[in-house]
């Protein structure tokens, strides 16, 4: 994700300077129109609290790994899948098996998965939506279409493709270091957002039923909104420019109250881990 982070600042850093010189004042209506057009308000009311369980069902899954070990676990999780307990009472050297309570891995639906069409064009309506002259809205497409082309070469061997739990799992890594202006976390750390968020999609019914249109357009809203946060807080970085990581710190958490319907603060990396809570 570091490396991701980084290929995406350098395909879009050099166009921002010019794009975003109006006040802030004019980012809600634009960023919420473009969110509000796909539809997602209703989509994604439960993703907050479905995608803190997930991490919290997976930070217990690890810690019983380190205790008992992966093999362990797993076969634990096979066994309570098929409704038997893991561990046996007594064993031919008369010692007990440990007991290992595990509840069953939740079933794999991948919601989030969509068939891409190309008469989808996020970028343009990007363009429109946020651009207040021709220049700014080339520039807007120009980096969205830059971060998607990043992001898309990054991840091909990740299992993210057409997904839009590789999206969000990316505005979320984006929006989490733009607005805390920290450190970025570790690609494991990520890896287990991923899996979280992939699973949150799951256990929400209403994703089951969005059309493939819409989850590309949302997985695309995802990139570009990571993609002008990138490029706004590299050139702050570049330049030491304190106004402007002030000012993508708070777009920054707009975007994670519009995205995730949680206040930016309780997003947080807590010991190695991204949280929300």
């Amino acid at each position: 994700m570091k490396a991701l982070l980084l290929v995406c600042a350098i395909c879009v850093s050099p166009v921002i300077g010019q794009t975003w010189n109006s006040n802030s004042g004019g980012w809600s209506t634009g960023y919420g129109t473009v969110y509000g057009s796909f539809g997602y308000a209703m989509a994604t009311q439960n993703i907050y609290n479905t995608t803190q369980m997930q991490i919290q069902r997976l930070q217990q899954r690890q810690m019983m790994i380190k205790q008992f070990g992966q093999a362990a676990v797993e076969k634990a999780e096979r066994e309570a899948k098929a409704g038997r307990t893991s561990g046996s009472s007594s064993q031919s050297s008369g010692t007990s098996a440990p007991q290992i309570k595990v509840t069953p891995p939740p079933p794999v639906r991948n919601h989030g998965i969509f068939r891409p069409d190309p008469s989808v064009d996020t970028g343009r309506v990007m363009a429109e939506a946020l651009g207040s002259s021709a220049e700014e809205k080339a520039l807007i497409k120009q980096i969205f279409t830059g971060t998607k082309a990043a992001y898309e070469t990054q991840t091909d061997s990740k299992g993210w493709k057409n997904n839009i739990a590789g999206a969000l799992t990316f505005f979320t890594v984006t929006a989490l270091t733009v607005y805390r202006d920290g450190a970025e976390p570790s690609d494991e750390a990520v890896d287990a957002y991923f899996k979280a968020v992939n699973y949150a999609l799951d256990d929400i019914p209403e994703f089951a039923n969005v059309p493939n249109k819409d989850k590309q357009a949302f997985n695309n809203v995802m990139i570009g909104f990571s993609g002008l946060l990138l490029a706004g807080y590299t050139e702050g970085k570049r330049n030491n420019d304190a106004a402007t990581l002030k000012l993508y710190s708070q777009l920054a958490g707009e975007l994670i109250k519009m995205v995730l319907k949680v206040e930016p603060e309780r997003l947080r990396l807590k010991d190695g881990v991204i949280s929300i809570g």
